[in-house]
This record gives C-alpha cells, structure tokens and sequence, in this order.
C-alpha cells in the first residue's frame, strides 16, 4: 500500500483530492482477452502495434481514371482506357504510360500509374479516349501504402479505453482479440433510516424517499464497465456500516456509499471507516453541489462515501470517483473537456468554493451560442440532470456571475455526438 498524507481538516478542491487519492490507487485489475466485438468500453492493458500496412498497397481513392501524370503535363493529351480495376481485385498487366486505366474508389493502383482523375471531371470523347481535367496535379487522388497505418506502428496505447473509432481501427489492421482491464467488483450501498427501496410500497408513506442514488450508480459503474456488487440500504447504525463495509471489502475493489457522510450525529460514513480499520483522506470538497464527500481507505482499498443528495452524487462520481476507478484499472485519464462560453444568465456565487450547475447551451439574443441554467437548483433536484447539456463550472475566484461572463461548459458525454 502506497503512503498517505494527513487526513484533510478542511475543504480542499477537487484538483487536491484527485492528485491525493490518484496517488494512492493502485492498479488492482487483472486482464483478459476479449473478442473484438465484446471490447467496447473497456480499457486496453497492451499496446496494440499493426501488424499491417494500411491500406496495404497503393489505392485509389475515387472512382476515375488512373494515369501517368507526366502523360498529360502540358496538355489535355486524350487517352486511351485500358481495363477496369475494382476494389479486392490487383491489376496483373502492365501499365505503360500513354494510356489511362479505369478504376474504383479502394481497388489497387497499377503499378506505374501516379494520379487518378475522378470520373465527373473527366470527358469521354466519341473515340471512348478519355480526357483529364486542367490542373490536375501528381498524386491527386492516389492513397498510398501506409498512409492511414504503418507497419509495426503503435496505433493503440496501454491505457486507452475503447470506443467505436477504437475498435474500428483494431479491426483494421487484422485483430479479432484484445487484451483488456477486468472488471472492478464495486460494492454499493445507500444509507439513512429513511431511505427504500425504489419502487417498494414503504417509499409512498410519509417520510420515505425511494433509493434513487444506487439505480443510479449502477448505471453509472456499468456504463464504465465495472461489475456491482449490490449491498442494499443500511440504515443509520454505525456499527452496521461498519460490517457492511468489512465484509464488502471481502471481495470488494472498492465501495461507494451514498449518505452519512457530513457531520450529522446519524452520518456514520467515516467513523465506520475507521472503526474497520481504515483512514479517511479528506471528507469536505471545494465544490458544489458535493462538499460532503470523504474517500477512505482500508486494506488499501477507496472507500467513496458520496453525498446523499443525487445530483451531488452524480457530480462527484462523474468529477472523482471514475478517475480513481480508471487509474485502478491501469487507465488513462484524459482532462475533462470543457468549453469556454459566454454565460446567459446571472447568478449569485459565494465564492468560496466551485460551483457546478446543470446547463444546456443554445442561443442567445445575438444569435450566438451561450450557457443557460437548466431544471431547479438544488442538490436533491434530480430532475435537473435529465434533459441538461452538461455542466457549468463557476470558479471559486469568480464571484457574481453577469450575463456575457466567459465560463467553462462541461458537456455530459450522453450529449456528445
């Protein structure tokens, strides 16, 4: 187990406690060898090299007339078609110059042909010869080999978690496996006397809030493909939490717990972390919605205690918790996006930490495109992440924001193209 600094006495920003726990995580994934079509969302543990050139000869890439450009260098020289070559099928004969060869978008260069000409700039005179268009210059047209990959090039990093581009270019250059992360196994749990389960006839009687956060984070985990091991609702019971969270660790990666993890005479969350062993890191962030978050750590394991609120849930796992998890499973952990544009809308910030509210983007009065505050505020308003664009990010050092203020734009990845 790695050391680690001093537990946090106050709130520290979300930059401090990723730098923090992200020197603490190890990487605890095995690997496994998947199929192709099975690797989706999974993070590569092998540098993948090719194997092949790509494309493997030279090809062209319109469909057109292949010829020697030095044939029609001063002059619109009409010339004879010889052949026709399409895609998977090489041009055995020779190709002297002084002659042009039809041939389809992929098919494979003739040997000595340098240009290809698309079809509709071309004129096809009453002889059949063919007659290139003005200006065309040497090698318009012609893809050669190698040109989208090399030979024994690096064209995946360790590290790189696989999307359909990704998985596209392995297939490219001939892999039908790849060696990927295992799942993380990731115990979750709710906490509070009044939390249900969803859906159960208690979450309809006064005083009961049907569990949203752990349906949540089950999406959320499986999303970033890890495997949930489900530990239900703990009520508020210290000694409880306590043995949920020891006998989850049993075959646990790490927990995320939701609730009890403020300063509450029922918030439990980090005195059972203590009390199985382990050491808190820090428990108040610099953000909002999300400043009573702690991370743990026991057996060398993170412990997440995320806010009991939704939305701050959700900003906290998005922000903290799926980096930590990338970087246990030997991940790269690329910086967020975040676009600078100017606000539509006025809002009261304090100032002493960094606040993020739920945002779409569209136009403004000018025709331009700016932020705007979607849904109601508040922590608990669950409803302000459906239909949102992403986040705003308000710096702690930004004071009042006016409309026109240049600020960051987080888009949610469920909005991207």
């Amino acid at each position: 187990m790695k050391d680690h600094p001093a537990p946090s006495p106050q709130d520290i920003t979300i930059d401090e406690a990723l730098q923090r726990s992200l020197s603490r995580a190890d990487i605890v994934a095995g690997t496994e060898s998947l199929p192709l079509n099975e690797a989706s969302g999974r993070i590569l543990r092998d540098n993948v090299k090719a194997r092949i050139n790509v494309p493997q000869q030279d090809t062209a890439a319109v469909d057109g007339y292949a010829f020697h450009a030095a044939d029609v260098a001063s002059a619109q020289t009409p010339l004879e078609v010889m052949g026709s070559i399409k895609a998977g099928h090489p041009y055995s004969q020779d190709a002297p110059p002084g002659f042009a060869y039809r041939i389809f978008t992929g098919a494979p260069m003739p040997k000595g042909p340098d240009t290809v000409a698309m079809e509709e700039h071309c004129q096809i005179g009453d002889d059949g010869r063919v007659i290139m268009p003005d200006g065309i210059k040497k090698g318009a047209n012609f893809r050669p080999m190698g040109e989208n990959v090399k030979l024994g090039e690096v064209v995946l990093t360790s590290g790189t978690r696989m999307g359909p581009s990704e998985i596209g270019l392995a297939a490219s250059i001939g892999m039908d496996h790849l060696t990927v992360a295992s799942p993380l196994r990731i115990a979750t749990l709710s906490t509070g006397d009044e939390v249900v389960e969803a859906g159960s006839s208690e979450g309809f009687n006064e005083g009961r809030l049907h569990d949203s956060n752990r349906p949540m984070l089950a999406s959320l985990l499986t999303g970033d493909g890890h495997r949930i091991l489900d530990r239900g609702i703990i009520r508020d019971d210290r000694q409880a939490l306590t043995c949920c969270f020891e006998q989850a660790l049993d075959e646990a990666d790490a927990i995320i717990s939701t609730g009890g993890s403020s300063t509450g005479e029922e918030d439990h969350a980090r005195p059972a972390i203590e009390a199985a062993g382990g050491n808190v890191d820090f428990w108040r962030l610099a953000i909002k919605p999300g400043r009573p978050m702690a991370v743990g750590w026991i057996n060398g394991k993170p412990v997440f205690c995320l806010p009991g609120n939704p939305v701050a849930s959700f900003v906290c796992y998005r922000l903290m918790v799926l980096p930590i998890l990338t970087a246990m499973q030997g991940g790269i952990n690329l910086p967020v996006l975040k676009l600078p544009l100017a606000s539509g809308f006025s809002h009261r910030h304090r100032g002493d930490r960094t606040e993020y509210l739920r945002a779409r983007v569209d136009l403004n009065t000018d025709g331009e495109q700016a932020i705007f505050i979607h849904g109601r505020a508040g922590a608990g308003v669950l409803s302000s992440l459906t239909g949102a664009d992403g986040l705003v990010e308000i710096p702690a050092d930004h004071g009042h924001v006016n409309e026109g203020d240049r600020l960051n734009f987080i888009p949610f990845r469920e909005r991207g193209l």
